[in-house]
């Protein structure tokens, strides 16, 4: 089984799962509420209270239908989940203070490796191995 679509709203997994149904895909649905209700919470798609994992999945069960899943979400618009997606684009399009960032840790790194050369050295020249 793999992960195809979250989200907090129930009728979103619920019109998933029906599209599924329909194209012939068999799709299950894990962390759905006890309880068929309306979501009468106001969920907030911002990113400070984003704990993902809790949200309804829907699942492919047979990972030969995963493509065709993908294909029939992409097409209607909706971008399939990426595990960790996230991350993966920050990481791919980092900002310019990320990239200083990164270089300035590079730099420092290597500081450290001069500097604990350096101490080697003259370590080794007090013991006068060398």
């Amino acid at each position: 089984m793999r992960q195809i679509y979250t989200s907090p709203r129930q009728e979103n997994i619920d019109s998933v799962v029906a599209l599924m149904a329909e194209h012939g895909i068999r799709a299950t649905v894990s962390n759905r509420s006890n309880y068929n209700r309306q979501s009468w919470q106001r969920h907030s798609y911002s990113p400070r209270r984003q704990d993902r994992s809790r949200w309804p999945q829907v699942w492919i069960t047979h990972a030969d239908d995963y493509s065709k899943a993908r294909e029939l979400l992409m097409g209607l618009g909706i971008e399939p989940v990426v595990r960790h997606g996230e991350e993966l684009a920050a990481a791919r399009n980092a900002s310019p203070l990320e990239r200083r960032a990164r270089v300035a840790t590079r730099v420092r790194r290597v500081l450290l490796l001069a500097v604990l050369v350096v101490f080697t050295v003259q370590m080794l020249h007090y013991l006068r191995v060398f």
